[in-house]
């Protein structure tokens, strides 16, 4: 398994606070890998593909193409980890992550379509149900991955579509695996390209500087 972060040259001012909340929170991580478009992650390894957000999905392409591991933990750069990781239901995940299913999602189910499963801890998605693809942190077969992405699109557009094929899906049902402050359809982080203000005392609380003027918050 590797982590694949997805990135950018403009979200540069978050590479400092993923970097400390990920070593923080989940010392014994497997390999990360940074996706930007030309400038490199100075704490991880950095793929650089110089493509427009228009082209965000063929930049994931051709990043995984690089990728030598079959199994994606799928995060974004403004993923800050906020407690310890559940590296036991990551392993969990890891080993049931096969044959057909495309991924296990770690945000908490928020569909009332999601479906009872054989997976402790987990819903079976409905395929017709809400964000199948969610983009959220979650963990990927690369195949399935390739293939979800093989349309050209920024990354709101592969949510709405649902483009599923017949691969399975499964998302959280029970515990933070990875809490990244995330409830669903709420602001957080950086939210349409501002910072969301629940992000400020938990800065506070670790320590880390941002200047919240370059980006602004969002309302």
């Amino acid at each position: 398994m590797k982590i694949l972060v997805c990135s950018c040259d403009n979200c540069q001012d978050t590479f400092e606070a993923f970097h400390h909340c990920l070593e923080k929170y989940y010392p014994n991580h497997p390999e990360v890998i940074y996706v930007t478009e030309t400038i490199k992650n100075p704490y991880y390894k950095t793929i650089c593909k110089n493509y427009s957000l228009n082209l965000w999905t063929k930049k994931i392409r051709e990043a995984l193409k690089e990728i030598d591991d079959d199994k994606i933990l799928f995060m974004t750069d403004d993923n800050f980890i906020r407690q310890p990781v559940n590296v036991e239901r990551i392993k969990y995940v890891e080993e049931n992550l096969k044959n057909n299913i495309a991924m296990f999602n770690f945000e908490k189910s928020f569909d009332s379509n999601d479906m009872p499963s054989q997976y402790v801890g987990f819903k079976k998605k409905n395929l017709k149900g809400i964000a199948v693809n969610s983009l959220m942190c979650g963990m990927w077969q690369k195949k399935a991955l390739l293939d979800v992405l093989n349309i050209t699109c920024q990354p709101w557009e592969i949510e709405r579509l649902n483009i599923a094929f017949d691969y399975e899906y499964y998302i959280n049902s029970g515990d933070f695996i990875i809490d990244i402050g995330y409830e669903f359809q709420k602001p957080f982080a950086i939210t349409k390209g501002k910072w969301a203000k629940e992000i400020i005392p938990f800065f506070e609380k670790e320590g880390i500087k941002i200047n919240y003027e370059d980006r602004g918050f969002y309302d």
